[in-house]
């Protein structure tokens, strides 16, 4: 009797065992999955957006310097946190100095900005901010893409029902994007948060802040004023920013030097910004 209570007992203990392990595993690859679906509704929404403000502002059709811009922001991104979405670098065509970071991984640098980039360093600052911005997931905080309760879920029926609704809704948190983004601005927090990141990234890369840092502190001495008038009503104090980013900055770190292609990218932006102003 007791043996057969004994056997019992040590098959139960094992089912049960087995049975924690399957629902462990089930947890996990559910959780995987509902990232994976989390990142493909994103970069929906991130797409819409981007194809919005590009047809509405314009981007830069270029195919060698779109290339390079993609190759150095997909380098840089190959060492964030987030590598559940696909990263995709244009270049939009504004005199304004100013850069987009939307969701789903689509980073928008004006024209303007890297015609007033001084070298590659600062071009490295400008997109590991936006990466920042991403990776830190504040554009989707504001649109409330992924605080809303269910809103995924809720999207998904609806991209089961009539198209009109599911374009209508897209289109809502694309207007809400471009509002965030190009009117009201992030949080100064947001942005404190997303300058810190910038450098920490390229500090983890070996490459030195300090021409970035000298590029924001500089921006209202080294650039017309009203190629900062986008720049100024969506970000806070140029010095505050400084100041954050002082905070993390390592001064051993050595500078990096220009490539030829950052020099080649500079011009074939530059030259597409001076053919546009001869055709106007």
């Amino acid at each position: 009797m007791n043996k057969t209570i004994k056997i019992f007992a040590l098959l139960l203990i094992t089912t049960l065992t087995f049975s924690c392990e399957t629902t462990a595993q089930r947890l996990e690859k559910l959780e995987r999955e509902r990232v994976i679906e989390r990142a493909e509704k994103e970069r929906e929404i991130g797409k819409s957006a981007f194809a919005k403000i590009a047809g509405k502002y314009g981007v830069v059709r270029d195919e060698a310097a779109t290339a390079y811009l993609n190759k150095l922001g997909k380098s840089l991104a190959m060492y964030t946190e987030r590598q559940d979405i696909e990263y995709f670098f244009a270049i939009l065509d504004s005199d304004q100095v100013n850069a987009y970071a939307l969701p789903g991984g689509f980073i928008l640098i004006t024209r303007g900005a890297i015609d007033a980039a001084p070298d590659m360093p600062t071009l490295i600052g400008i997109i590991s901010h936006e990466l920042g911005h991403i990776n830190l997931k504040h554009i989707l905080k504001h649109v409330r893409i992924e605080t809303k309760p269910n809103f995924f879920e809720i999207l998904a029926r609806f991209i089961a029902g009539p198209r009109n609704v599911v374009t209508n809704m897209v289109s809502q948190i694309t207007d809400k994007v471009e509002e965030q983004l190009f009117i009201q601005g992030l949080d100064a927090g947001d942005e404190f948060e997303a300058d810190e990141y910038s450098v920490r990234l390229m500090q983890s890369l070996n490459i030195s802040a300090s021409n970035y840092m000298r590029y924001i502190a500089s921006m209202h001495d080294a650039i017309a004023a009203d190629a900062l008038q986008s720049m100024d009503k969506t970000h806070p104090d140029i010095n505050a920013r400084v100041e954050h980013m002082s905070k993390v900055f390592d001064k051993t770190i050595p500078l990096l030097k220009n490539s030829e292609g950052f020099d080649e990218f500079k011009a074939q932006v530059k030259a597409f910004g001076e053919k546009k102003a001869e055709e106007d």
